[in-house]
């Protein structure tokens, strides 16, 4: 692993500012198993990006199959930059996949790799209707901690594998309810679309979609689930997080609803292990990657969790986007 002093500077120089006024919290907002927390804050930056989703639904952005299972290629075909997340899911192709790092996507770019990983294990065709040679959704992003840290932390196409499917196993459980597709029993993203996944996950939307937008200052959240912080994203903008947030809830929503524990009670988190999770505040940088010409990732380790920064080399004033990870 590589650690310069300039990755250390840049991860400190925001996250000692985000201990202080800058920074504040409110919540929990809560129902059932989860809790969310909002972090409050100044926008940072005044660039504005294009979310996968939007890009997509307005064809501005194309993500290509290659036939390789752990690249694939993005082109922006417009004129505004395009921000694609660590963990989201592009839908088609001969199989379904999940994006593996943060990438800013810059107007007009070309055709760029981006790695991946398969979350449907099998299938190496078209599905359906679908085209096999390019993704024409990105619906949803994957949901638990486990599979986010085999996601980031570069873990070997199997362990996903493993993760996806304990996923489903546990949701199902949880649930009462089949959640494998006929179509595609190993998609992870027709899991997501399950009938009962759907309609439990509208109990969540009901009480805590509004949030973002309710709270113009809001920069991202902190979430706890079954009383224990589990993740956290925080974006340098608040408009940024307000795109995101449908996506965000819906993973933190699934999360929930696999590990409930209907019954017992549920004390709320440290508020210690909250403020670490929003702020990243202390964490030891272990890696840095240049991903592509304009973003740059840094990973830091906190006792109880991981920390990776996004930033933009055309948006120097601070991180695009923190994400924690629990451990």
């Amino acid at each position: 692993m590589r650690t310069t002093a300039s990755c250390i500077a840049a991860l400190a120089a925001f996250t000692l500012t985000a201990t202080g006024a800058e920074l504040r919290l409110s919540g929990p907002y809560t129902h059932d198993n989860l809790s969310i927390y909002l972090v409050h804050g100044q926008d940072r930056v005044q660039k504005k990006y294009l979310t996968l989703s939007e890009a997509i639904e307005q064809r501005k952005v194309v993500i290509y199959e290659t036939s390789n299972v752990n690249i694939l290629q993005v082109e922006n075909l417009s004129a505004e930059d395009v921000y694609i997340q660590s963990g989201e899911i592009v839908k088609g192709g001969k199989q379904d996949r999940v994006l593996q790092d943060d990438i800013i996507v810059p107007s007009s770019s070309g055709k760029l790799n981006v790695s991946a990983f398969c979350v449907e294990h099998g299938r190496w065709t078209g599905r359906g209707n679908e085209s096999a040679r390019s993704f024409a959704a990105s619906p949803n992003a994957i949901a638990s901690p486990e599979m986010k840290r085999a996601v980031k932390q570069m873990g070997s196409q199997g362990e996903v594998w493993a993760e996806v499917s304990a996923a489903q196993d546990r949701l199902a459980k949880n649930l009462g309810a089949p959640v494998a597709a006929t179509a595609s029993p190993s998609s992870y993203q027709l899991t997501l679309e399950a009938p009962k996944v759907k309609q439990t996950a509208e109990g969540f939307k009901k009480d805590l979609a509004g949030l973002a937008a309710k709270y113009p200052d809001a920069l991202g959240y902190v979430a706890a689930v079954n009383g224990k912080v589990t993740g956290s994203d925080v974006y340098s903008t608040h408009d940024l997080f307000r795109r995101m947030w449908p996506k965000l809830l819906d993973s933190a929503a699934v999360e929930a609803m696999a590990v409930a524990k209907p019954g017992d009670k549920i004390s709320p988190p440290p508020m210690t292990d909250v403020r670490a999770a929003a702020t990243g505040y202390g964490a030891r940088v272990t890696d840095d990657k240049q991903v592509n010409r304009r973003t740059n990732s840094v990973k830091a380790d906190l006792p109880q969790g991981l920390v990776f920064e996004t930033k933009d080399a055309d948006a120097p004033a601070g991180p695009v986007h923190r994400t924690y990870v629990t451990k």
